[in-house]
């Protein structure tokens, strides 16, 4: 069996483990090691796909946001660890297509003003708020809203002062090709060990899930049998999010209750998978139940067959073996029936 699940190849794995519930018995039997490699391999497309995009919209975004710094930013100035941008007049751009879809730039701001942004920014998964004396960023993968201070960020790379123009050389300067390259790996490091992570806690709280429900219809399954079927039961819900992921990238389509969907296929297939093994088990059981029939058949047959044999032993000495009385009487007689040639030889003619 080892030797023919190592000829089952990555993508034959995908797709036996969406359409073949009764393989997930073979799933079961490998090593966990070999589940955990398949599950990698599995998030390293899932997190390759999701960078790209990303990657695809930060692009997009650079683009435009150079535009807008062309023709809508008329002046910048930064000076003695403070920055003025058209002086301090609001500039609020709001696009969710965007990978940035809320930038708000004030210095000029009040405290107020800077309350009701960060208010406003709470609103968007990623955002940022630029004011005079440091930026204000969020993103949904942190927990918190993250201040960087231009005082900490010029003394990190000796900056002392700059304008409009300084930026628009230092833009022309940067080689695009090598930033989205430096951009797609950072975000794939980063977004493979945050998928990876929450995927294997996903593993793990399946595999509970089909351990307690293998006892309730009375199937003895080791944990490991269920964390490895766990792995398996999760590619389809991976495949379905990333076709969701990519399908809310470009047209912004949303399904309110979609992480429900993902953890109940995950359940469903788990379920499955442990039932067919179950009926798997009885079918395996009712033809071994017949096997020992058959055999104990065959078995009072021989005895039948030897018994008659004993039978046919025991009777052959008495049907064969003459008592030795008759044997004298038979000697007798034929003394007598030579007796009697011989007179009939002098009998008078």
């Amino acid at each position: 069996m080892q030797d023919k699940e190592e000829k089952i190849n990555f993508f034959k794995r995908v797709i036996i483990s969406i359409k073949d519930f009764e393989k997930y018995q073979f799933f079961a039997a490998e090593t966990v090691g070999k589940a955990i490699k398949y599950l990698a391999l599995l998030m390293v497309i899932f997190t390759a796909v999701i960078s790209a995009i990303f990657t695809y919209k930060f692009g997009v975004s650079i683009n435009n946001a150079i535009n807008y710094f062309d023709e809508n930013i008329n002046e910048v100035s930064y000076k003695e660890n403070y920055l003025s941008v058209n002086s301090g007049e609001e500039i609020i751009l709001k696009n969710e297509k965007e990978v940035m879809p809320i930038v708000i730039i004030n210095t000029n701001a009040t405290q107020e003003n800077i309350e009701k942004y960060k208010d406003e920014l709470n609103r968007y998964e990623n955002g940022i708020i630029i004011l005079n004396d440091r930026i204000i960023y969020k993103n949904e993968m942190l927990s918190q809203n993250m201040e960087y201070s231009y005082e900490n960020i010029a003394n990190n790379y000796n900056i002392s002062e700059f304008n409009k123009q300084d930026i628009t050389n230092l833009i022309q300067s940067i080689n695009q090709i090598n930033l989205y390259i430096s951009f797609f790996i950072v975000v794939f490091i980063y977004m493979f060990i945050i998928y990876f992570t929450s995927t294997l806690i996903d593993v793990v709280m399946i595999g509970v899930l089909g351990f307690i429900f293998a006892r309730i219809v009375s199937v003895k399954l080791r944990y490991k049998a269920t964390f490895n079927m766990g792995v398996y039961a999760l590619t389809l819900p991976i495949i379905l999010n990333l076709i969701y992921i990519v399908v809310n990238a470009f047209t912004g389509f949303t399904i309110e209750y979609f992480q429900w969907m993902y953890t109940t296929i995950s359940y469903i297939y788990m379920i499955v998978a442990i039932l067919m093994i179950k009926a798997d088990l009885i079918n395996r059981q009712a033809e071994l139940m017949k096997i020992v029939e058959e055999q104990e058949k065959v078995k009072q047959e021989i005895e039948e067959q030897e018994r008659k044999k004993e039978e046919e032993k025991k009777k052959e000495p008495k049907d064969t073996k003459e008592p030795e009385e008759k044997k004298e009487e038979k000697k007798e007689d034929k003394k007598q029936k030579d007796g009697n040639v011989g007179d009939e030889g002098l009998a008078p003619q």
